[in-house]
């Protein structure tokens, strides 16, 4: 069981380096600081791996404390009574980790799709070029020639 609650600690410490992270992302995307953005997502992917790796962990430490393929919610049921009070708090702490880091990767990507729009439109602005619905290009511009000489 010890080991099944440092996994969790430590999922809960990533998802805090995620969030912090995504809020610097964020903060950079309104800014149009490109360059940071761009460091970010650097430092997320290295982090996404880790993640993966711990829920592996996760799977493995949970099927050793007897709760293979349980959520949460039903290992505190399962669990002994001096083990539920310490495994609430850190599934309360997970939870709340993984909601910051929702609701600031939500403001993250809606900002950068914003951004994207507005490069798209300067773009189509300057190029005189639109895309129709299957992706083909096409001009506003029109040419006036005329095939008598």
């Amino acid at each position: 069981m010890d080991e099944f609650k440092k996994v969790i600690e430590q999922l809960i410490s990533v998802f805090s380096q995620l969030t912090k992270i995504e809020q610097v992302k964020l903060d950079a995307a309104a800014g149009n600081h490109v360059g940071t953005v761009e460091d970010c997502v650097t430092q997320q992917q290295a982090l996404l791996l880790k993640l993966r790796g711990l829920e592996q962990s996760r799977e493995r430490a949970q099927k050793k404390a007897g709760y293979e393929g349980m959520q949460f919610r039903q290992i505190l049921e399962k669990a002994p009574d001096n083990e539920r009070e310490k495994l609430f708090g850190l599934f309360d702490s997970l939870s709340r980790e993984i909601q910051m880091f929702q609701e600031v990767n939500d403001g993250a990507n809606e900002i950068i799709r914003t951004n994207l729009h507005v490069i798209d439109k300067a773009l189509r602005t300057k190029t005189g070029k639109t895309y129709n619905g299957e992706g083909k290009s096409e001009s506003n511009v029109r040419h006036m020639t005329s095939r008598r000489v």
